[in-house]
């Protein structure tokens, strides 16, 4: 096969969806910190799955419309700096392919080439060993190899070959990869997708696993989840068959599809807590299990925003100078976000990016000419400034905010009638000026910064520096304020997750009231993966 054209375009890219699709948990734990945290993957094939939805029913072979509705679609479904990159690459494609109804092996080279330097300039400081080696480097041999006899199933077999031998030396450029052993996961996730076309193009085109698709299902929502909050779903099930009933077995069916999951087993009742998207999806998984003895969803969205009054855009809302969008996970740190003054919260972070679209919906819902965007995060930052990017009405400023700590240090400095240059003053000093501490446990053994990390221990982290590590996660949490107090700190919050207890947040208090002359405050955040957020001041 020696032409491409929009409906082969399309049908490749589903397949290289899928592959990528099936395998993310394993690209999910490519993360270079040892910490239960890692969604490159998971970012990765909700982009590209965001890309190709409805592709095929535009029932199209003409190249330049049906890459452009890729491109489009990618963008706004954009999570995480690894999708945002990604999207750029496709962005890159859809560029080179504009007004070509089909293309030569030649011409598809060119879209390489075109991808590359799209994905380059997509970041303020291009790093080796990444997703950008990668393409690159594939670029480079394809443009060395192909002559007018190459076959686009060539192509694309030079390009998963290149690929391999790329992704493999990761390591070698960038030492962070080379000290904990593993290869660059974006670099991984875009050798799937490759791979994935080139199977279509050989007659072997890749299926959505079983395991994968309720998953698949959720990532790629419609984006009918408008406020980032989705439904609070809780019900009591009363089992059919209590003793061959696996609540592990259910946790894991459940957990793709529900965010905050708690579920509770009393002899033959179980009770499950959940935040979806979809509260259907969850009940029906649920069923098969028992009967309903009671049922409660509630639309988190309207309980979050309407107190703000920006669930909507009503021509009666006061409109303010300065606005605030902020990315958070926590129902105590969102609720402290909420009463410091945010005016709309994207329910998402560390395992949960949100989209470029999600953000692009938040700004608009703001009543205001300026709106700034805490993203807490710095795998949001890059979504974030594609967003930017796209919204032409109103002022968009990004406080490039990289913990959630940092964004409540934001808010604290934030008024609503204030100048916007003076909210941006304040907040950008802010952050400078707080500490961040984080205890988590380490989901492998390895080393870092000379650290000896075994699977299990608690992780001591500083400034997203992991400093110690411990066998208990309160010793973890002094092991991270000893780091982070100075001579002039004056106030640590402690705010204690899912896994630890108001018990265990007062046991580092007095420790820290015993050895340091400085206030501190205990607040319960509820996120999860971390036991412990510290802010130093």
């Amino acid at each position: 096969m020696k032409i491409l054209n929009g409906e082969l375009y399309a049908k490749m890219l589903i397949s290289g969806a899928n592959n990528l699709s099936n395998y993310k948990e394993k690209i999910n734990a490519l993360n270079v910190f040892p910490v239960p945290d890692g969604d490159t993957g998971s970012n990765m094939a909700t982009t590209v799955t965001s890309g190709i939805k409805g592709v095929l029913e535009l029932n199209d072979k003409n190249l330049a419309n049906v890459s452009h509705k890729i491109s489009r679609n990618m963008l706004l479904g954009a999570r995480g700096n690894s999708g945002v990159i990604l999207s750029q690459i496709f962005r890159g494609f859809a560029d080179s392919f504009s007004n070509k109804n089909e293309i030569n092996g030649f011409e598809l080279v060119e879209g390489f080439r075109s991808a590359t330097n799209k994905a380059y300039l997509s970041v303020l400081k291009p790093i080796e060993g990444t997703i950008l080696t990668v393409i690159r480097e594939v670029t480079e041999k394809l443009e060395k190899t192909i002559t007018p006899s190459t076959t686009m199933e060539q192509i694309f077999e030079i390009a998963i070959d290149r690929a391999r031998i790329s992704c493999d030396n990761t390591r070698n450029l960038l030492p962070v990869l080379k000290e904990v052993g593993v290869n660059d996961s974006g670099g991984e996730g875009l050798f799937l997708i490759f791979q994935g076309m080139h199977r279509f193009l050989i007659g072997e085109p890749v299926e959505l696993s079983n395991e994968q698709i309720n998953i698949s299902d959720f990532v790629s929502d419609t984006e009918v989840y408008d406020g980032e909050f989705g439904y609070c779903t809780e019900f009591i099930l009363e089992l059919s068959d209590p003793k061959k009933f696996s609540k592990e077995k259910l946790i894991n069916q459940i957990s793709s599809i529900a965010n905050s999951l708690v579920v509770v087993q009393d002899e033959d009742w179980v009770k499950i807590h959940g935040h979806v998207l979809k509260p259907g999806n969850l009940l029906n998984a649920a069923q098969k299990y028992g009967e309903f003895i009671k049922i409660k969803s509630e639309n988190m969205t309207i309980q979050a925003n309407e107190s703000k009054n920006l669930a909507n855009s009503s021509k009666d809302a006061k409109k303010i100078n300065s606005g605030i969008v902020s990315c958070n996970t926590g129902q105590g740190i969102i609720n402290t976000m909420k009463e410091n003054g945010t005016h709309f919260i994207i329910e998402g972070g560390q395992t949960n990016n949100p989209s470029t679209s999600d953000i692009i919906k938040a700004v608009e819902k703001v009543n205001s000419d300026t709106v700034f965007i805490l993203p807490n995060n710095s795998n949001i930052i890059l979504s974030a400034q594609q967003a930017v990017q796209t919204i032409t009405n109103k002022k968009v400023i990004i406080i490039p905010t990289k913990t959630q700590i940092q964004g409540i240090s934001a808010i604290m400095n934030f008024n609503e009638d204030s100048d916007w240059e003076d909210n941006k003053e304040l907040m950008e000093d802010a952050i400078k000026s707080v500490g961040t501490g984080e205890v988590t446990v380490a989901s492998r053994t390895t080393e870092m910064n000379g650290i000896k990390i075994n699977q299990g221990d608690y992780l001591a982290i500083a400034n997203n520096k992991i400093v110690a590590t411990a066998h208990t996660y309160v010793d973890a949490a002094k092991k991270t304020v000893d780091y982070l107090i100075k001579d002039n700190s004056e106030l640590v919050t402690i705010y204690y997750g899912t896994e630890s207890t108001e018990v265990d947040a007062s046991d580092v208090a007095n420790y820290i009231e015993s050895n340091y002359d400085t206030e501190v405050e205990i607040k319960n955040g509820e996120q999860k993966i971390y036991h412990f957020l510290i802010g130093v001041e």
